[in-house]
């Protein structure tokens, strides 16, 4: 590549008007979803803005990864403060996360530095703590400190953050905490001392496929130009973050989607471009998997794929994937089984996570329901050429 080609690919289109709104730091302007947890940080930490004596409150997000905890953290701590700033509260938050941050000497230091520009040596970290309350006494402040990934450290160094209003008197501690941690990350450091000092525990479930289709919605709509991802991809993408229990896989498959398109020049994200990027990010389609399926789920599992191929759409609805499955079974001059025995295959097939299906409504009609069906994590050429190859063997006469 020389310098003009270079400059060149600096002024090609991009399909982002946001990219940074996928990243995971990103705080959002809304929150959905989450409202009830935040109702219940603001009824613990709104004392620290009303009453005069601003009490020491300690709360903690559980819950496992890709639940939104970090997110409602930053979001809950980001606007508090804009609160704070409307009623003359002078408040400081600071975030650490402690996989870069190890130790409670770590973040005391850190803050040491930056609220007196000391370095902290030669001083215990009951010292340097005690110059950074007396610092926020005398600036008239209070400080809400953000610990994340709070297992990692050690649970003596918990305690002692949770104790910092024991230690240095009620009416010196203008701190409170508010920790995050995956639960069972969590059990291994709590003990009877440890949750007497907390205040609140509040603990977040993996999001449904509504809630998913709402933030994925959001996310987009803020990431990505006009017609880049359709209503149905997302609807994909929300399956495999239900089926993953996990938001943030969602949103980084849509961030490597885009980004995928912007590398190949193109301007919309397909379903195999979804496929791929979810095989990047978490990657669960296990090949050895198809070798235990019996043959007719096999069968079952082609004509699936031979839909999604043939329509081009992100989801088959079981009755063409039925139609389907009995054109290959009649290629290879075998019996097809009853459609009660197809939806059964496919049942099994959802359970083994190599595909995913739901029930909808027909629209424009009196009655009925339909299933469709879609691939979680693996393109459907790629699973075809795999599947004709197995069928290579096992019929060749």
């Amino acid at each position: 590549m020389d310098e003009d080609d270079f400059r060149k690919q600096f002024n090609k289109k991009s399909v982002f008007k946001q990219l940074g709104s996928l990243d995971k730091s990103w705080v959002p302007e809304k929150l959905y979803c989450r409202d009830d947890a935040l109702h219940t940080l603001i009824v613990n930490y709104r004392r620290i803005l009303e009453e005069e004596e601003q009490p020491s409150i300690n709360c903690l997000i559980l819950g496992k990864g890709g639940v939104g905890k970090t997110c409602t953290a930053r979001y809950f701590g980001k606007n508090f403060r804009t609160v704070a700033i409307e009623k003359d509260v002078k408040l400081f938050v600071e975030y650490f996360d402690c996989i870069n941050f190890r130790s409670k000497s770590k973040i005391i230091r850190e803050l040491l530095a930056k609220y007196t520009h000391g370095s902290g040596r030669g001083y215990s970290d009951d010292e340097a703590l005690k110059l950074i309350l007396t610092k926020l006494i005398r600036d008239n402040g209070y400080m809400l400190l953000i610990i994340d990934e709070v297992h990692l450290l050690k649970p003596d160094e918990v305690l002692a953050f949770l104790n910092i209003a024991e230690t240095f008197g009620h009416q010196n501690a203008k701190l409170s905490i508010l920790m995050v941690c995956r639960g069972t990350d969590w059990m291994k450091i709590e003990n009877e001392r440890i949750l007497s000092r907390l205040n609140e525990k509040i603990q977040f479930k993996p999001y449904n496929f509504e809630e998913s289709m709402k933030i994925l919605e959001y996310r987009s709509e803020i990431a990505l130009k006009e017609y880049v991802i359709d209503d149905e991809l997302l609807n994909m993408v929300a399956q495999i973050v239900v089926e993953n229990k996990n938001m943030r896989h969602g949103i980084e498959i849509t961030r490597k989607g885009g980004l995928y398109c912007d590398r190949e020049g193109l301007e919309q994200i397909s379903a195999d471009i979804i496929r791929e990027a979810s095989d990047d990010v978490y990657p669960t389609f296990r090949a050895e998997i198809i070798d235990d399926l019996k043959d007719q789920e096999l069968l079952a599992l082609h004509g699936i794929v031979r839909t999604l191929i043939n329509n081009g759409t992100p989801f088959a609805l079981v009755d063409d994937a039925y139609e389907e499955y009995q054109s290959i079974c009649e290629g290879y001059s075998i019996e097809p089984h009853v459609k009660m025995s197809f939806r059964k295959y496919v049942r099994q097939l959802s359970n083994l996570k190599i595909i995913a299906s739901k029930t909808v409504r027909i629209e424009d009609a009196t009655r009925g329901r339909h299933l469709e069906i879609t691939l979680l994590d693996i393109p459907a050429t790629k699973l075809a050429e795999l599947l004709e190859s197995i069928f290579e063997r096992m019929f060749s006469r």
